[in-house]
């Protein structure tokens, strides 16, 4: 059982829930959709001898606020700069996960001095111009829909835990990943007043999202990424973005492995974590 300390902190105008645990370098921790930060405690297990781990319910989520505006990129990394300040935190490794991961690249890009690495998860990247380079909104049917989102409110209010339970099936190698605990745990999450609204937005700011990726991707990254992502959803294109727009870039395609990468190949991805945060351990 892992010892979560719960706590709040009120940064850039809201206020954030969010949990810590372990002893040793920083980690800092960025959920996606439909999680929060439930979906780090595999990683988390096993490693808290060795790192620290801050997992904040991003704005929108679970029992951090859940204001009307506020999703692009650049607010939600001010967020964390600001709770990472009141944690007294210097440097600090990023680890995100789905669309956890757009704020989690501006984030690196305006902490380029105290972020130690950058591990982007099944991590669709918006805004982005290289050589084979497809828009995810072009693969996945889901994230039309969600941004549209009056109409996704309309369809599943009231049916969360159906649709969530297919969610996690359809978009998983392994259909069983997402235990029935944690399924529950999400369902209920998104039953809360405003969080099914809330959360919605972070699809319905993807124009915003790729506008700024693409005006911070001008530059290189110096910040390090590591980037996985399952062979059964997002393929090279993690990877590939990631050299895209980094100085240096390591990872790849994850076989027998859909979206849910923590709970379905946690073993590999704990262990190519833990070398690659040690890789990168000291400040420049």
């Amino acid at each position: 059982m892992i010892e979560l300390h719960h706590k709040r902190a009120a940064v850039n105008g809201i206020s954030l829930h969010y949990v810590s645990a372990g002893q040793g370098p920083v980690v800092l921790c960025m959920h996606g959709w439909p999680q929060n930060h439930r979906e780090f405690l595999p990683v988390m297990d096993g490693m808290l001898d060795r790192f620290t781990f801050i997992a904040p319910d991003l704005r929108g989520f679970a029992d951090s606020d859940k204001p009307y505006d506020g999703y692009e990129p650049l607010t939600i990394a001010q967020d964390m700069l600001d709770l990472l300040a009141i944690e007294g935190v210097d440097c600090f490794h990023i680890l995100s996960h789905d669309l956890g991961g757009p704020p989690s690249v501006a984030l690196a890009y305006l902490a380029q001095g105290r972020a130690l690495s950058l591990a982007t998860i099944e991590t669709p990247f918006f805004g982005l111009n290289y050589p084979g380079y497809v828009d995810p909104r072009v693969a996945y049917w889901h994230l039309s829909m969600h941004m549209n989102m009056d109409v996704t409110r309309f369809l599943i209010e009231g049916k969360e835990e159906q649709y969530l339970r297919h969610f996690f099936r359809d978009f998983a190698y392994n259909p069983t990943a997402i235990s029935e605990a944690d399924v529950q745990a999400y369902a209920m999450q998104m039953r809360q007043p405003g969080n099914l609204r809330a959360s919605l937005n972070h699809y319905g700011y993807i124009p915003q999202m790729a506008a700024q990726t693409a005006e911070l991707a001008k530059q290189k990254l110096k910040v390090p990424m590591l980037a996985w992502a399952g062979r059964a959803s997002f393929g090279d294109h993690c990877y590939q973005s990631a050299r895209a727009i980094a100085e240096s870039a390591e990872g790849g395609v994850i076989e027998e492995c859909g979206h849910w990468v923590f709970e379905e190949k946690t073993d590999f991805i704990r262990e190519q974590l833990a070398t690659f945060w040690a890789k990168h351990g000291a400040p420049r």
